[in-house]
């Protein structure tokens, strides 16, 4: 039976659901944020920062943090919003699970609600779900958001998932031919270009608006199928090799084992009327 565990990751508090043929996600309550994905035979499928502090001190370089309710500065919030430095909840109300348990028999739901820090940063009243699910060989995260309050809203949101790669050499998103991007390397904002495939060690940062809801990812470590549904826009980054364009909580190597690819939802950001929900979900398939 599919199983859900509290359990230590790198010495910190984590969740660790586990399906019946051993694939496990970890995730920790801080940012709602899925730490690490592993296959049934234990291969790794994320990237996850070994310089990035995992004690709540900080937003978490890799893994799946939440962006929500804002993309990067595009507006007057903190960069990405709020929720991956938020404290989210294990969703454990029975009916609310067993309700789950029928459309995710591998699953578990966290809850992120407003608080009054919230509130003076962005005052809505609202409820955000995130349901992460095993299925077999493959990852779903379906995050939903419900206006609670007796006002329109409006948002923006992205699941920014750091995919391990195993290396640069090779490395092919296709799946984008003949969609034009917005360059965000750029120093001036909506500067669009036709797609083309990217070279790296340069620094990559595209946001494809409108992009296609299915992609293949083929890198030293395999083959994956990416979708998305619900989400209209897909962002690609990649910091390069430039030490400039380093984070600082990532190794000087550390763009040689990632690419972000995230499903989002920027160029039109989601307007809920009171009552309302919405919800997106990017599923990415185990490496073949």
């Amino acid at each position: 039976m599919p199983s859900i565990e509290h359990c230590l990751f790198h010495g910190q508090p984590a969740l660790r659901l586990c399906a019946d043929d051993s694939a496990a996600v970890t995730l920790t309550l801080f940012g709602g944020q899925v730490l690490s994905w592993t296959t049934a035979a234990g291969v790794e499928q994320l990237y996850l920062s070994p310089l990035t502090r995992l004690d709540g001190s900080g937003a978490i370089r890799g893994g799946v943090p939440v962006i929500f309710p804002q993309f990067n500065a595009r507006g007057p919030l903190p960069r990405h919003g709020f929720a991956r430095t938020a404290q989210w909840e294990l969703v454990q109300d029975h009916a609310q699970a067993q309700d789950q348990a029928q459309a995710e028999p591998c699953s578990l739901t966290l809850a992120l609600q407003h608080t009054a820090g919230m509130q003076a940063l962005w005052p809505h009243d609202f409820d955000c779900r995130l349901i992460v699910a095993l299925r077999p060989h493959s990852l779903a995260l379906t995050l939903t958001v419900h206006n609670a309050g007796s006002a329109a809203l409006s948002f923006q949101a992205a699941l920014h998932t750091y995919l391990a790669v195993g290396g640069l050499d090779g490395l092919q998103l296709l799946g984008l031919d003949h969609c034009p991007y917005e360059d965000c390397t750029e120093p001036h904002a909506g500067v669009f270009k036709p797609h083309m495939p990217w070279q790296p060690p340069a620094a990559m940062d595209r946001i494809y608006f409108q992009a296609p809801g299915q992609l293949q990812l083929r890198s030293a470590l395999g083959q994956r199928l990416l979708q998305h549904s619900g989400f209209a826009d897909l962002v690609v980054w990649n910091p390069g090799a430039a030490p400039a364009g380093t984070p600082a909580d990532l190794p000087a190597d550390g763009h040689r084992h990632f690419l972000c690819v995230e499903a989002a939802q920027i160029g039109q950001p989601v307007c809920l009327e009171a009552g309302q929900k919405w919800s997106g979900t990017q599923t990415l398939g185990a490496l073949s």
